[in-house]
Order: C-alpha cells, then structure tokens, then sequence
C-alpha cells in the first residue's frame, strides 16, 4: 500500500551536496552567526519580493513578535488577529503583554473576515495581523482600506505565503511589516528561521536591534535596547538560500498537485474546496477541505487507515484554555470558525509527491 506523508521538505541531492559544502566553509571560517551567507539571503529575498529590507529572524513566531515590538505595542493595546490560525500570531500579541482580539473567518476562503474585522476596531485597537491562511492570500484591499480609516498598522502573517500573489503583488508586501516562517514543513524550509520584511528604514533599524540583544556593533559590549536573541544563523541561511532558488520549481509542483486535487473534487457532495478568488494566485501550503457532511474524526480515520495522512485546520484560538484562562471564555463571537473547527482538514500536499501518490490520494 502507498504510504502518503502530509508534509515533507524538498531538497533533491544537488541541493544537499551544495547545503553541505556551505556549511562546511562556514564550520572552517568560524562564522556562525550574522555571517555572509545571511547578508545574501536577506539580500536575494527583499530582490524576490520588490522590498526594500529584510531581516532574517530565529522563526516566524519572533518575527511577528519584533514587528510588534517595532510598533511600540504595549500593555492596553489591543491587537486584531483571526480566531482561525496557529497560536503564534495571537502569542505576539501577549508577548507584548497586548490583548489579543480573535476575530472571525469567511465561511467559504477561511481568512479573516474585513466586515466582521472593521466591528471590532476600537481605540486601544493598534494592529491587525492577517493571516494567509493556507497560502491563501486575504482581502488585502479592505482590510488596508479599514487600517487607514482607523490609522491601525497591518502586519501580514505570511507564514504559509511564500510566492502567493494577491492582484499579480506578492503576500507579505502589502502591510507595514510582513513575516514568513522557515518551519521545516513550510513552503521554505530551514532547520527553522523566520523572515521579517518592510519598506520602512526606521521600523528595520529598530528590529535589526532588537533581534540582536539590543547591539548595533558586535564589535562593543554597548546596548541601546533590551533586545532578544532572534538571530537567523548562517546554517538557517545557507539551507534558506538554496531553498529560494528552488522555490518557483516547488511552488510550480504544488500548484499542479492542487490543480488535480481541484478536478478530482469539485463535484463531490460531501466535500467543498477552500474558495480562492480569480485574482490570488496561491503558493498551496496546504490544501484545504471542508467536510459538509459527516463526522470529520471518522473521515480521518479512514484515510489514515489507506496510511493517507491527514491533519485537522487549526482549533479556534478564542477557544484555548489557557486564553479563556486569561481573559474569561469568549462566547458567541467567531460562530463560523467553531463550525470550521469540526469541518476543515488538509491532506498531503508537498513537491516530492509522485503522480502516483496523488492520484492514489
């Protein structure tokens, strides 16, 4: 039988051969932090993207933590961010000691919601952080319109968008400050890693400060910040560097695959395909069912027993106990992502599939 991973990095043997020299130069030249190979990858990305800097982070999760420090969020701030995501988008916020306001999806695309988000501005409201969710992009143009009404900065979690295009404009750039995670499942792996991304050079200073202890010159034990250890090292760099180049062939494959998927399920009763609207281009982090029909724990369980991998879409954020814990237990206020929560599931997705694990899928 065809055993199917959910999620796998890609890197063929060429890549691994090259990965391996690299690191061996950098183990030999005793730099393993803050070295060249991290100036290139910062330099090859902000190319990649059309922007004008990037900072290379220790995950995803400090990058969207340094973009909040960047925007001086602080205790009374409230900070606007899906119920339907991983908790480190809503952790930024504590992080700051900010609250986190969980705000609800569309029924049909799964990303946040700009009508429902634009009821939940208020004057302690200081950031929203869309959520890509899948490498699906949001409704960029409402919800920048409802930040500039209301002069609340925009930080995108692209943590799922490498390459992902929203009006032919690449995920990431359309805020104040995008961010993107190397997990070793994502679309660009790394051991780990994340990326902070901007067009604004006060925002970059401050947070290349800050991911580095507060130090501007490693040359003196001088600090101007109470800063945090968020570097990307040169391993994280290398393994990101090769990664990028690879990227348009990976995200080409992942494209075909959910292409197929597309046909092969558009007519199903029980089932319903994440909406993407004409003028977004996903990158397909995952792939994305909805089950309208039936138990999703059963459905799952008979996939796993054909050893197809499968994994639920995220549990809604405002129903974590250790939020309600927090802040009392938040009812009634994001309807659609509880009913998503026992309804939505992505299956392998990944561009070392065969066609013949996806046709078996």
């Amino acid at each position: 039988m065809i055993q199917v991973q959910l999620r796998k990095p890609f890197f063929p043997q060429k890549s691994i051969l090259t990965i391996q020299k690299k690191i061996a130069k950098a183990i030999k030249n005793g730099r393993l932090t803050l070295g060249n190979n991290l100036e290139e990858f910062e330099k090859d990305f902000a190319k990649y993207l059309g922007v004008k800097y990037v900072c290379g982070v220790s995950s995803g999760t400090a990058g969207l933590h340094l973009s909040l420090l960047g925007l001086d969020i602080k205790s009374g701030d409230e900070v606007i961010v899906p119920s339907k995501t991983f908790i480190s988008t809503a952790n930024a916020a504590v992080y700051c000691n900010a609250k986190p306001i969980f705000c609800d999806v569309d029924e049909y695309t799964f990303q946040m919601d700009p009508k429902k988000l634009e009821k939940l501005i208020t004057k302690k409201t200081k950031a929203v952080i869309p959520v890509h969710l899948g490498g699906n992009v949001c409704d960029m143009n409402e919800i920048l319109e409802i930040g500039k009404k209301y002069n609340v900065s925009i930080i995108e979690d692209a943590a799922h968008a490498h390459g992902s295009t929203y009006n032919k404009k690449k995920a990431g750039t359309f805020g104040t400050m995008g961010v993107f995670s190397l997990y070793p499942d994502k679309i660009m792996a790394s051991s780990d890693g994340g990326i902070m991304v901007t067009n604004s050079n006060s925002l970059y200073e401050k947070i290349m400060l800050l991911r580095n202890v507060g130090r501007k010159n490693l040359g003196k034990y001088d600090f101007s910040a109470i800063g945090y250890n968020y570097r990307m090292n040169e391993i994280q760099a290398i393994l990101a560097i090769e990664q990028l180049r690879l990227l348009p062939d990976m995200i080409k494959r992942r494209r075909e695959i959910a292409f197929a998927y597309d046909s092969a399920f558009k007519n199903m009763k029980k089932l319903e395909i994440q909406k993407i609207y004409p003028n977004i281009k996903s990158s397909y982090y995952a792939y994305i069912l909805r089950l309208t029909k039936g138990n999703l724990g059963n459905f799952r369980k008979k996939l796993s027993e054909k050893k197809i991998e499968t994994s639920p879409m995220f549990t809604s954020l405002h129903k974590m106990k250790i939020y309600q814990k927090m802040y009392g237990k938040i009812i009634n206020t994001c309807p659609v992502s509880e009913m998503l929560d026992t309804q939505t599931f992505t299956i392998p997705l990944h561009p070392g599939m065969s066609n013949g694990q996806v046709n078996y899928v």
